[in-house]
């Protein structure tokens, strides 16, 4: 908890962005408090499961996290609750033991799972989700027979749920679609979704090509994400 946002992060969310912690690690929860409290950033916390419902509707914040461990009520119960009334990003903080809980948790609606004890630059990262939230970010999209729901984090081929995307890849396909026919540069959405985190070369490739392959395009001559080459990618809607 130690490790401090670097001067260039941006914090979204101008007026006073609010994440709600739940998790029964004291020290963790007083920890991320102080980091986030130098940056403008409010955290309400709470110890239990039933609490994080309640503080959750009363103060609809812009992020809840919560641990996969949580006394009263676990944590992928209060995400599937919050999911019902809520089109908030919702995370999931795992730790060593409770990786088998990751699976559950997105099926349960998590928007997200990261590593727990939290490092303020990922949260962070979380509070942009939200940014994009008041932007617009809820709003269904549909491109053809392909269909993004924000809010239930669902992605549709013809009517078909696809295998449930991790956070990258749906915010990688939010793009695209939003700027569909358009073509998009690799240093926008280096920019967009990673900011200074992706600074491997294939890291946009490796998420590129796995989102064509749920999404059933031809990885060798593919006809929804097109690659423009030298310059990046642009989405054309499939054909019904």
């Amino acid at each position: 908890m130690d490790e401090p946002l670097p001067p260039s992060t941006r914090i979204p969310l101008g007026t006073d962005p609010v994440v709600l912690l739940a998790d029964s690690d004291e020290r963790i929860r007083q920890g991320l408090t102080a980091q986030l409290a130098k940056y403008q950033v409010s955290v309400v916390h709470c110890a239990d499961g039933a609490a994080a419902l309640l503080e959750a509707g009363l103060r609809k914040p812009d992020v809840l996290l919560v641990s996969a461990d949580l006394p009263v009520i676990d944590g992928a119960t209060v995400l599937r609750l919050v999911r019902r009334r809520l089109s908030i990003p919702v995370v999931l903080g795992v730790g060593p033991e409770d990786t088998a809980q990751v699976a559950p948790a997105l099926a349960a609606g998590a928007s997200a799972c990261v590593a727990r004890p939290y490092r303020p630059r990922e949260v962070a990262q979380l509070l942009s989700l939200a940014d994009r939230g008041n932007r617009g970010w809820d709003q269904p999209l549909v491109c053809g027979p392909l269909t993004l729901d924000p809010s239930t984090y669902e992605v549709r081929m013809h009517g078909v749920p696809t295998a449930r995307l991790p956070l990258r890849e749906f915010q990688l396909l939010h793009l695209l679609m939003l700027n569909a026919e358009k073509v998009i540069t690799r240093d926008r959405i280096r920019a967009e979704l990673w900011g200074e985190g992706a600074r491997r070369s294939n890291t946009i490739t490796v998420h590129i090509r796995r989102l064509r392959e749920r999404l059933g395009d031809d990885p060798h001559h593919p006809e929804i994400i097109q690659t423009v080459r030298g310059v990046g990618y642009r989405l054309v809607p499939p054909t019904s």
